[in-house]
């Protein structure tokens, strides 16, 4: 009596999804659709929070100080590129290198640039900065040249917006572009840089709101082993109206919208999930009523209930790997093409590229619309393989 081997069963596997094909063609479809949507919401987990973690560690600073009220404005210009203007009393300047655990300090001056001729720089942060006292810029540049007067650094956006532009205008006035920063995927990126000491050379409309003697951030890297709480509470004490962020905190709001947006996420895949499993057991019901006659006639020719199980089966692997693959390129997609329309992707400019981790996540959320499509089917097709192969013939 002839027994069926494993190949045999992968064929008649493959021939049965072909000869169905519009029906499992449903399947595949709520299958993928499931797929994508666990691997879009993966990636889009990851993303946000790589692209948090890494803005966080390329600041270069362990404490940012910034006027409380500005709190959520800084965040949106370190994190978002935002152009923001805020200042507070440049005393806060003197306190924070008298506390003890401070390795150093740096501060920053935040104005608006003005539009004026046709190679005016629109839509960049102009920053006043101190390069004696300077970490953060200095960091981004390749062995950069000192400024003098009339010069700039320039971000990598503002570079990228410039073009072969050498000396452009900044508030009416020819500026001359000695380096460019490196892309930091920070409001560092918008920015031009000029030294503090330049900002008496400009206007009182260039200057708008500042006033001598304000700063509007003041970034501080602790000495190596500081308590980074202990270092933050002593400069709230003596700095009760200055808000701190520390770098954990920095887009604490963004990560709990992130949490919001993924619970909501969370919701949509379990009931996709139960729809996929009930589409999944409607069609193995179908198919299995079907072909009760077939697997009645195998079962007398000496099929055992294993093999009726793995031929069904097999048919219900196939179809979700079809599904999950489809599911996979579909979540991608989605992530890199049309995740434009998610204010949170576009402002931090979060993308998900091919990555060790990605592979992992798509790997899981194949495993996951697999295993929705082999549960469903698996209560029908037991049941058919425990039938008796007369009462399975005869009831045909």
């Amino acid at each position: 009596m002839p027994k069926i081997t494993p190949p045999s069963i992968l064929t008649l596997a493959c021939k049965s999804v072909i000869r169905k094909l519009f029906r499992n063609s449903v399947l595949i479809m709520a299958v993928s659709m499931l797929v994508a949507l666990l691997a879009f919401a993966m990636l889009f987990n990851k993303a946000v929070k790589d692209d948090l973690e890494a803005a966080n560690k390329r600041l270069g600073a362990d404490l940012v100080l910034v006027p409380v009220e500005a709190m959520d404005r800084a965040e949106e210009f370190i994190l978002e590129s935002k152009e923001k203007t805020f200042y507070m009393d440049g005393k806060v300047w003197d306190v924070v290198r008298q506390v003890p655990g401070v390795a150093a300090a740096t501060y920053q001056i935040y104005l608006n640039t003005l539009a004026s001729g046709c190679c005016s720089i629109v839509g960049g942060q102009v920053i006043a900065f101190d390069p004696e006292t300077d970490f953060i810029v200095k960091s981004w540049l390749d062995d950069p040249p000192p400024l003098h007067k009339g010069e700039v650094y320039i971000g990598s956006y503002v570079y990228e917006y410039l073009g072969l532009i050498d000396k452009p205008k900044l508030f009416g006035k020819e500026v001359k572009v000695v380096a460019h920063l490196q892309k930091s995927g920070t409001g560092l990126d918008h920015a031009i840089f000029i030294r503090r000491r330049d900002l008496a050379q400009l206007s009182e409309d260039a200057l708008g709101d500042y006033k001598q003697g304000k700063l509007s951030i003041v970034f501080v890297k602790l000495e190596e082993g500081a308590d980074i709480d202990q270092v933050a509470g002593e400069l709230q004490s003596r700095l009760p109206t200055i808000g701190i962020m520390t770098r954990g905190t920095i887009g604490a709001d963004v990560r709990q919208t992130l949490a919001d947006i993924i619970s909501i996420f969370s919701i949509t895949i379990v009931i996709s999930s139960v729809l996929s499993v009930l589409l999944a057991w409607s069609t193995f019901t179908a198919m299995t009523n079907e072909r009760r006659r077939d697997v009645g006639i195998l079962r007398a020719i000496g099929a055992h209930r294993g093999h009726i199980v793995k031929l069904f089966l097999a048919e219900a692997l196939i179809i979700s790997l079809i599904g999950g693959l489809l599911g996979v390129a579909a979540g991608h997609y989605l992530i890199n093409h049309l995740a434009g329309n998610f204010h949170l992707l576009t402002e931090l400019e979060a993308a998900a590229g091919f990555s060790p981790q990605n592979l992992v996540i798509s790997g899981i959320a194949m495993a996951v619309g697999m295993g929705v499509c082999l549960i469903g089917a698996l209560a029908p097709v037991v049941r058919l393989a425990r039938m008796e192969p007369l009462l399975a013939i005869k009831e045909e």
